[in-house]
């Protein structure tokens, strides 16, 4: 009798058992729906993702364009130097410098060839705004992937590109023509200061001059950064800063590939046809009327 009973039992704890399981049917169900759900949020997540990024470019320009402010207002109203340049020139200190070693008195000396990324690090400490900032991170734009994945012309230690910001030419402030003065710019809510630029590490390692732009010419030189889903953000002269939405496919084009957008015909100083409504847009809020103050 005590054996039946233990038989018994042994027997329903197995049917129990096979009731728990999935059958390859139900399987399939969940995973389906598992597919579903993450077909569902996937697109969303990615938008989140991507709106905390231009949130946390906007507020680096803001840094950025608040030690330019800072800078100018310690120092009479005068600019720093606009682009990466090793030492001063004529006097004006730039507001980055290239990859270098920095000495425990503060000496800076720049390096060349495949720099490391503390040696970019240098460079930016070394810089004339940077003791209004304290964090190299107000540099890089979290959209911008080429500190880690380097540049269309490889991926060495070179092409590992780490500064997403560039001020423009016209604001280069260092020869005996170009603006000089912060507060002699009229109109400063809607001038630009800092801009989002790509650089693919063809002219060295690093981003050496400012971002060349030809207004009023209907053409498009340096490309800017397209870190933002089609769209790139711009610091002004106020201290705001906003991202820009590009409306004409054509700039997207260019951004993303200057080498294609020469094989459909618009490529580097060459006029666009029809108008590119989004050159109206740069040429309303570029600093100046030529592409540097002295008119070159």
């Amino acid at each position: 009798m005590r054996t039946w009973h233990m038989v018994n039992r042994y027997e329903g704890a197995l049917t129990m058992r096979k009731r728990s399981a999935f059958t390859l049917i139900e399987l399939l169900v969940v995973i389906a729906v598992i597919a579903i759900l993450m077909a569902i949020l996937m697109p969303a997540l990615k938008i989140a993702r991507e709106q905390a990024r231009a949130i946390n470019c906007l507020a680096n320009q803001r840094s950025l364009t608040q030690a330019y402010i800072m800078y100018a207002d310690e120092n009479d109203g005068s600019i720093c130097g606009g682009w990466a340049s090793p030492n001063a020139t004529n006097g004006v200190p730039p507001w980055v410098r290239p990859p270098g070693e920095l000495a425990p008195d503060g000496s800076y000396t720049q390096v060349s060839g495949a720099v490391s990324f503390e040696q970019r690090m240098n460079g930016l400490r070394a810089g004339a705004l940077y003791r209004y900032v304290n964090e190299t991170d107000v540099y890089h734009c979290p959209g911008d992937m080429r500190k880690n994945l380097g540049t269309s012309l490889g991926d060495e230690l070179e092409y590992l590109l780490f500064r997403s910001y560039s001020l423009s030419d016209y604001m280069r402030g260092v020869n005996a023509d170009d603006a000089k003065k912060l507060f002699s710019f009229k109109d400063q809510a809607n001038k630009m200061l800092f801009v989002e630029e790509i650089y693919d590490g063809s002219a060295g390692n690093f981003n050496h001059d400012g971002w060349s732009y030809i207004p009023f010419s209907n053409t498009l030189w340096d490309p800017l950064g397209n870190f933002h889903s089609d769209a790139c953000t711009f610091s002004f002269m106020d201290g705001h800063a906003e991202r820009h939405k590009w409306q004409d496919k054509r700039s997207v084009i260019y951004f993303n590939s200057r080498g294609e957008a020469a094989a459909l015909g618009f490529g580097k100083g060459d006029q666009f046809n029809p108008p590119n409504v989004d050159l109206e847009w740069l040429d309303d809020h570029y600093p100046g009327k030529t592409r540097t103050a002295g008119g070159n």
